[in-house]
């Protein structure tokens, strides 16, 4: 409920708007009353009410500086709402430029008071959860660094008793895309504490606090820890539907104020462990028994994998990164010792793709591969990323020693011609003869004088003129036979290509056979 206050000079008024509108409906109870402005101030200062409700003109003091001087004594909550006598414009314009908020004429209407006073508790009511979680945050950050003065009381006016559990979380969003991109940006930070505030069911929600790129902390509390872990899934599940893969790092439960600092450095400790297992959430009470290796690089295997660069050895240097990866996950080693060990690896494939007389500009798959030191990734996404990066380092090494035969390049075209109905494309074939796709690109244009992307068109478009003239498959089933997975796509470009729709063509083609 909200504190309301009644001043005018006339007490038959005041006892008329008591007996006449229904305060606590209308979400409001009568705290003070007072019949000149003198007295009002000193109440004022006295009550703190939500609401002062003031007639104009009164003996000494009257309303407008009533109004002036309680807002000037720091109490910016007060609301105001005149009610006066006069239908004068110099008090309404006056009343506005004091920041009151409604201005009413005596005799009083009860439904036209009763729909301002209520107006005005949404506004009472808006402005204070603001200012419930602004303090909420104040809190929050004064338990972040260790600030001595946050009481069990203190807690408890927010909503938290003394036997309430907490679990830290930091929130990882794994991956660097157009989409994860939001993370670096107020836009998504908005995003993620409104799914906060839609999905978890507690009294109270943490401000978010952030732990470096990509990394967010929020506290989640409950009864019990079945609650707490209630709301972390939910949570997650809610950001899965952004979509955003992520993966939350959980601290022990205990009461808040007992030991949030332990918690966060609990759930900086749980981050450690991402690599040993792939689950959605990794809580620190299950994983602390478990010890991490952290072991020095072994100069001899990182040598290995760069001679089978050297050799263009791929299928050897494709099973020994899969095994070398798999290893990381069964040794248990560190997310630092697998980043140090990867990092280490990088360079010293750069150091032969530059003894081959290549650059570093050449290798497109590099800035992937780098983004790890910048961004959190899932192990098998770091792998795929290596695995990358070493083919394009074999190909662009290759390169450098001979040229691609006449006969590679047929081969690579006749491939073309027995899957154009396959989902492929040249970032696909590239991969699949162990090229890079940019060269094989400019290679496929200098030999048959077209683009790449041009002959699969033109091919499927050959292949569809085909069965179009030859079977009675729907238009549809015709893209499909072809490779289109979009029929609004193949109509489109059959018709840019031939002048006719599908349709048209088949009808045509028809005609001319009969």
């Amino acid at each position: 409920m909200h504190k309301v206050m009644l001043v005018d000079d006339e007490m038959f008024v005041r006892e008329g708007m008591k007996t006449l509108i229904d305060w606590e409906g209308c979400g409001y109870q009568i705290c003070g009353e007072a019949d000149n402005g003198e007295q009002a101030l000193r109440e004022a200062a006295k009550l703190c009410p939500d609401l002062i409700v003031t007639d104009i003109r009164m003996p000494g003091i009257d309303g407008l500086e009533l109004i002036q001087k309680v807002s000037g004594s720091g109490q910016t909550g007060t609301k105001f709402i005149v009610v006066s006598g006069y239908n004068d414009f110099f008090y309404a314009q006056q009343s506005i430029k004091y920041g009151v908020c409604d201005f009413l004429l005596k005799p009083i209407d009860k439904r036209e008071f009763e729909q301002s006073l209520s107006r005005m508790a949404k506004i009472l009511n808006q402005e204070k959860e603001t200012r419930k979680k602004q303090q909420a945050e104040f809190l929050f950050y004064e338990w972040m660094i260790g600030k001595k003065g946050t009481s069990l009381e203190e807690m408890g006016e927010w909503g938290i008793s003394s036997s309430i559990l907490s679990g830290y979380a930091i929130v990882e969003i794994n991956g660097k895309d157009d989409i994860v991109d939001l993370a670096a940006d107020a836009v998504y930070k908005a995003k993620m504490k409104e799914i906060y505030y839609r999905a978890v069911k507690q009294p109270i929600h943490f401000p978010i606090y952030e732990h470096g790129r990509q990394r967010y902390g929020l506290l989640f509390i409950g009864d019990d820890k079945e609650e707490i872990r209630r709301n972390l899934y939910r949570f997650a599940e809610q950001l899965v539907n952004v979509p955003l893969d992520v993966t939350i790092f959980v601290s022990a439960f205990a009461p808040p104020a007992d030991r949030l600092q332990e918690q966060i450095r609990e759930a900086g400790e749980a981050l450690r462990y991402k690599y040993v297992n792939d689950e959605r959430i990794v809580f620190y009470e299950q994983v602390k028994e478990i010890t991490l290796s952290y072991p020095s690089i072994d100069d001899g295997q990182c040598q290995t994998l760069v001679e089978y660069i050297e050799e263009a050895r791929l299928e050897q240097l494709m099973t020994a990164l899969k095994d070398l990866f798999a290893q990381f996950r069964a040794r248990r080693l560190s997310a630092e010792a697998v980043q140090t060990f990867v990092l280490y690896f990088v360079q010293k494939a750069l150091q032969l793709v530059k003894r081959a007389g290549a650059s570093e500009e050449q290798l497109t798959t590099l800035p992937r591969v780098l983004e790890c030191q910048d961004y959190p990734f899932r192990l098998e996404e770091l792998r795929k990323r290596v695995m990358d990066f070493v083919v394009e380092c074999c190909w662009v090494v290759e390169e450098k020693r001979k040229p691609l035969s006449l006969c590679e390049i047929h081969k690579i075209k006749r491939y073309i011609e027995e899957h154009y109905a396959e989902n492929i494309s040249l970032k696909s074939i590239a991969k699949q003869f162990y090229m890079n796709p940019v060269y094989l690109g400019q290679l496929f244009k200098k030999t048959y004088g077209f683009y790449f992307k041009e002959f699969l068109l033109q091919l499927r478009i050959g292949q569809a003129k085909k069965l179009l003239r030859t079977t009675n498959l729907r238009i549809y089933e015709v893209a499909e036979k072809v490779g289109f997975g979009s029929v609004d796509y193949f109509v489109t470009q059959f018709e840019k290509m031939e002048g006719l729709t599908p349709t048209e063509y088949r009808k045509k083609s028809t005609r001319s056979i009969l």
